[in-house]
């Protein structure tokens, strides 16, 4: 059986690679490198069963012909950064939906299994928190250009559904809640690394708001023991889960975190929520139910947000400063 993971070059694709590579399965990585980074995939790059293709993934003649039957294609490529998302919302759109159109489509033709890694922003402003997968969905007003991110992953799940049922492809659905963990980038406005970086350089730490919003952070590490649960699970195939941390922090609580244990003399700075956040567009809680997922499984995070914000700064240190250590 071989492992089709688009979007390997990324700080989740990359993590699933190597882990995958682990357990011995065949690789075969495609990425276009828009976001990611042949960085992230350099320590198995000479892998003997990683096959890594340059291409968009709505190429599927590029790739397409390298799945074959019981093979599983992991969907993570999507457009992602709040700031790009909301600056061109046709190409988030289209580039999140073709993408989705294409891998169903080998997955039918070649007799493939599904693994679609969704996000926990269709929940939109739900008061239902913790967020059940039973729970509506909802988008921003369609005039806001980070709705078309969210409502292509509604759409993208609609669709994996659809083929699910209707043209018996197998799929899994993943509501992904904040990921965290060694390798990711700030670049894309992830917050846990965009504060490490500020208090490492004794800048102020941003806070939009009051700072008060809660998010559950799930280390990477306990992503991808659910994401092998999941598929190692017959039942698990057509349908929907949450993955991610159930116990929260504020994003204030989170900042004097790293401010302590990096030793830092950064200051919190309050400010107005940017463009890309005003008004309904910020998700002020954002915890999963993930009672689904441990029901069927056994899968629980273990890891601590503390623990993965230390994880980051280790590394994050080490790179700014190499001889130094925390």
């Amino acid at each position: 059986m071989k492992m089709i993971i688009t979007g390997a070059a990324g700080f989740i694709g990359s993590n699933l690679t190597k882990e995958l590579l682990k357990l011995d399965y065949e690789i075969v990585a495609i990425d276009n490198f828009s976001t990611g980074s042949a960085d992230n995939l350099s320590p198995v790059k000479d892998h003997p069963k990683l096959t890594t293709i340059t291409c968009n993934v709505q190429d599927h003649a590029s790739w397409g012909d390298k799945a074959a039957e019981g093979d599983i294609i992991f969907h993570l490529a999507a457009t992602v950064g709040v700031k790009k998302v909301f600056s061109n919302s046709h190409d988030t759109f289209t580039n999140n939906l073709d993408g989705m159109t294409a891998v169903l489509e080998v997955a039918h033709k070649k007799k493939c299994k599904v693994f679609f890694a969704s996000t926990s922003e269709v929940y939109g402003q739900s008061k239902g928190v913790p967020f059940a997968e039973t729970d509506p969905l909802s988008a921003y007003t369609t005039n806001e250009g980070r709705s078309a991110y969210v409502i292509s992953k509604m759409a993208n799940e609609v669709s994996c559904l659809n083929y699910h049922n209707l043209k018996g492809v197998p799929v899994i659905i993943a509501r992904l809640f904040n990921v965290i963990g060694r390798g990711q980038r700030k670049e894309f406005g992830m917050v846990v690394p965009t504060f490490i970086d500020a208090a490492l350089s004794g800048n102020p730490l941003t806070l939009y708001g009051d700072g008060l919003q809660t998010r559950g952070f799930c280390n990477v590490k306990d992503f991808l023991t659910a994401v092998i649960a999941l598929i190692q699970e017959p039942k698990a195939w057509g349908d929907v889960y949450n993955i991610g941390q159930n116990i929260t922090t504020t994003i204030e609580e989170l900042a004097g975190y790293i401010i302590k244990v990096s030793n830092s003399k950064s200051e919190l700075l309050y400010t107005k929520l940017p463009p890309e956040r005003i008004g309904k567009i910020e998700i002020y809680s954002r915890q999963p139910n993930i009672e689904k997922i441990r029901a069927l499984t056994g899968w629980s995070p273990i890891i601590s947000w503390q623990t993965s914000v230390n994880e980051i700064l280790t590394e994050l240190h080490a790179k700014s400063h190499p001889v130094d250590s925390i």
